[in-house]
C-alpha cells in the first residue's frame, strides 16, 4: 500500500491490522532512521512493525538495502502465518521490491564517476550527458528525457559498472511479483485536500517539538540520505539565523507539497496499481474496509 506523504497511509495500515493478521514493512527512506520521529513522522516502533526507527542517521540507506531486508522479512512473516503489508511512499523502494534492481556486481555506485559526469554537465550544459548516453545506449536515451539527469547518470553508471547497456538489463530484473500474489493499492486524495493535510501536519510537527529535534541534530554526522529529510534544512536555516521562522515553515510546507506531487506522478506510472480515492472526511477505518473488500475481491478472482 503506497501513497504520497500526508495521505494517511499509516492510519489506514493501523486499521487494517485490526482486521487482518498483518505485519507491516515500512517502505520509507526516512522513517528507517532512529532519533528523527518528528521529522520523519515515523509510527511508533513495536511488534509487527519492521524497518522503522532502526538505523543510525549517520548511515546511508538505499533501494538495494531496503530490498535485501524486505526479501528476508517477507518469508519470515509468512512462516508465522501472517500477511506482509508493504506500506510507504518511497516509489523507488517499492519498484525495487516488486520488479527488482539492476545487478551491478560488487559495486552498486561509482561516486567519482558520478561527480565527473555532473561536473561535465555543469561545464558544458545543454544535452551533454544525454548525448553521451545516446552514443552508448540509444534505447535508454529514447526513454529518458534529456533533463532527467538522475536517470541519465544512473544509466551511464550502470554501463560503466557492468559493461552492458541499461536497456539490456531491464528484462533481467526480478522482483516479488512473480513469486507472490501481490495487490498494490494507492491511497489517493484530491490535490487540494492533500496539500491542506500536509500544511496542518507541519503545524502539528512544530507543536510536537520539531525545533528541538532539529536542534539536537545540529553538529551530528548525517548521511546524505538522512540529511535530505524535509525539515532538516529549512528548520536548520532558521536556527542558524539565515531565515525567519515563518519562512522556514513556509519552505517546509512547500517542499513537502512538491514531494507529494512527485510521489503521485511516480505511482501513477507504476503498473497494476489500484487507486483508492479517499473522500474528504472519510475515516481511516472506512478506507481500510474498502481496501479489505477490494483485496478479497482480487484474491478470489
Amino acid at each position: 500500500m503506497a501513497g504520497p506523504t500526508g495521505s494517511g497511509k499509516t492510519d489506514v495500515a493501523r486499521e487494517l491490522s485490526k482486521r487482518l493478521p498483518i505485519e507491516m514493512i515500512s517502505c520509507d527512506s526516512m522513517q528507517v532512521y532512529k532519533g528523527l520521529p518528528i521529522v520523519t513522522q515515523a509510527p511508533r516502533a513495536g511488534a509487527g512493525l519492521h524497518l522503522v526507527s532502526c538505523l543510525d542517521p549517520s548511515r546511508e540507506f538505499s533501494a538495494a538495502a531496503f530490498r535485501s531486508k524486505a526479501l528476508k522479512l517477507i518469508p519470515q512473516i509468512l512462516e508465522r502465518g501472517r500477511i506482509p503489508l508493504i506500506c510507504g511512499g518511497t516509489g523507488l523502494y517499492v519498484r525495487a521490491l516488486l520488479d527488482g534492481l539492476f545487478e551491478t556486481g560488487r559495486r552498486s555506485r561509482d561516486e567519482a564517476f558520478r561527480k565527473k559526469l555532473l561536473a561535465g554537465q555543469a561545464a558544458r550544459g545543454g544535452t551533454y550527458l544525454h548525448d553521451k548516453l545516446r552514443a552508448v545506449d540509444p534505447a535508454s536515451a529514447r526513454r529518458i528525457h534529456p533533463n532527467d539527469l538522475r536517470r541519465i547518470v544512473r544509466a551511464l553508471e550502470v554501463r560503466r559498472l557492468t559493461g552492458r547497456c541499461f536497456s539490456e538489463q531491464r528484462p533481467l530484473r526480478s522482483g516479488i511479483r512473480g513469486k507472490y500474489d501481490v495487490s498494490f493499492f494507492l491511497i489517493d486524495r484530491a490535490r487540494g485536500e492533500l496539500y491542506e493535510r500536509i500544511d496542518k501536519r507541519v503545524e502539528r510537527m512544530l507543536r510536537a517539538g520539531l525545533l528541538a529535534e532539529v536542534r539536537g541534530l545540529c553538529g551530528r554526522p548525517l548521511s546524505r540520505t538522512a540529511s535530505a529529510a524535509i525539515g532538516i534544512r529549512q528548520i536548520g536555516e532558521y536556527l542558524d539565523g539565515r531565515i525567519t521562522k515563518p519562512e522556514a515553515v513556509a519552505g517546509m510546507k512547500q517542499s513537502t507539497r512538491n514531494y507529494a506531487k512527485r510521489q503521485l506522478s511516480w505511482f501513477r506510472h507504476e503498473k497494476d496499481v489500484e487507486p483508492v480515492r479517499v473522500a474528504a472526511g472519510e475515516k481511516a477505518a472506512e478506507t481500510a474496509e474498502r481496501i479489505l473488500s477490494l483485496w478479497k475481491k482480487r484474491s478470489s478472482s
